[in-house]
C-alpha cells in the first residue's frame, strides 16, 4: 500500500550512529570479507536498526544470504537491482531518478543504497527459489484468519481535496482568501501547484502525521496549514466512509500476508542454522 508522501518527513528510518569523523576499521567478516566501520555508517540510514549491535547482525546476515545465494548459482543482475529500486520509487509516488536525487538530497550515498538494494534482490531470490515452493496456504486457514481477525476488515475511507504550495507566503495568502469566503476551487485553481483531482485513500496507507489531522476533522472542514520538508498544504475533507470487506474481497490478501509470514518464518529459522557454518568474526571497535 502506498502512502502520501508530501507529508512524508524523511524517506529512511536514520540509525543512531554518530555525525563524527569515523575511523575506518574492520568490524567484521563473513567468509574473509571484511565490513567497515565505514560501511556501517554509510549504509546505516537504510536500515531499521535500533542501535549499532543491530545494525552490525543484519549487515551480517546480508553478507552471509549473498554468499549463500552465490554458491546456490543465483544470479543477479543490474535489472533485479532496479527493479528492487523503482518498487521503492513507485511506493513513494517517485521516479527512479527521482528518488536517487532525494537519497543524494539527504546527504546519503546513493552507491551503498545500491548495495542495500542489492542485499535486498538477493534475499528475495533465495526465498523464491529456495522456500517459496515448498509453502501452501489452504482455503480454512485463510477462512480461520479472517473470521479471528475482524477489526483488520474494517476499511475506512477518506476523500481529499488539496491546496499545495511551494511558498508560506502564497500558502497564507490562500488561507486568507479562503477565511474571507472564497471556495476552496477558486483558491486551489489560483494558488495550487498540484491541480489534481480529489482523491479516495484508504487511512491506513496515509502517513501518522495526516492521519492525526483527519481523525479530527468533519466532512467539509478545511485544515490549518500544513508545513513538511516537501512545502505546504491546506486539506480538505470532503467524504469519511468504514466499510466491512467481504471475505471474497480480501482472501488473496490474507493469502499473500500468511505465505509471507511463513516465508519469513521459515527463511529465519534456516539463516540460522546457515550462519553456523559460516566463518564470522567481530571484532571490539574499542
Amino acid at each position: 500500500m502506498k502512502k502520501i508522501l508530501v507529508f512524508i518527513t524523511g524517506l529512511f528510518f536514520l540509525a543512531n550512529i554518530a555525525k563524527a569523523e569515523v575511523i575506518d576499521k574492520i568490524v567484521a567478516t563473513v567468509n574473509d570479507r571484511p565490513i567497515t566501520t565505514y560501511d556501517l555508517k554509510e549504509l546505516a540510514p537504510f536500515y531499521h536498526a535500533k542501535d549499532e549491535k543491530q545494525l552490525l547482525n543484519e549487515v551480517i546476515n546480508d553478507y552471509v544470504i549473498e554468499d549463500i545465494a552465490k554458491k546456490d548459482g543465483i544470479v543477479l543482475t543490474d535489472q533485479d537491482i532496479n527493479e528492487f529500486i523503482e518498487n521503492v520509487a513507485k511506493n513513494n509516488k517517485l521516479t527512479k531518478d527521482e528518488l536517487e536525487q532525494k537519497i543524494k538530497q539527504e546527504g546519503l550515498s546513493y552507491d551503498y543504497y545500491k548495495e542495500f538494494a542489492k542485499f535486498n534482490a538477493y534475499k528475495l531470490k533465495v526465498m523464491q527459489k529456495i522456500f517459496a515452493p515448498t509453502i501452501q496456504i489452504d482455503e480454512q486457514e485463510i477462512k480461520n484468519f479472517y473470521d479471528n481477525h475482524p477489526n483488520l476488515f474494517n476499511q475506512s475511507t477518506v476523500t481529499l481535496d488539496i491546496i499545495e504550495t511551494k511558498s508560506k507566503s502564497d500558502i497564507e495568502e490562500a488561507m486568507r482568501q479562503l477565511q474571507l469566503g472564497s471556495s476552496f476551487d477558486s483558491v486551489k485553481g489560483k494558488y495550487s501547484i498540484n491541480k489534481s483531482e480529489p482523491k479516495q485513500l484508504d487511512v491506513a496507507d496515509i502517513n501518522k502525521q495526516l492521519q492525526g489531522i483527519i481523525e479530527k476533522m468533519q466532512v467539509g472542514q478545511i485544515s490549518p496549514i500544513i508545513e513538511s520538508t516537501n512545502g505546504y498544504f491546506i486539506i480538505k475533507v470532503l467524504d469519511k466512509k468504514n466499510v466491512n470487506l467481504s471475505f471474497d474481497d480480501v482472501k488473496d490478501k490474507i493469502r499473500n500476508l500468511l505465505f509471507e509470514e511463513k516465508l519469513n518464518e521459515r527463511f529465519s529459522s534456516w539463516l540460522s542454522g546457515i550462519k553456523s557454518s559460516m566463518d564470522i568474526s567481530t571484532f571490539d571497535e574499542n
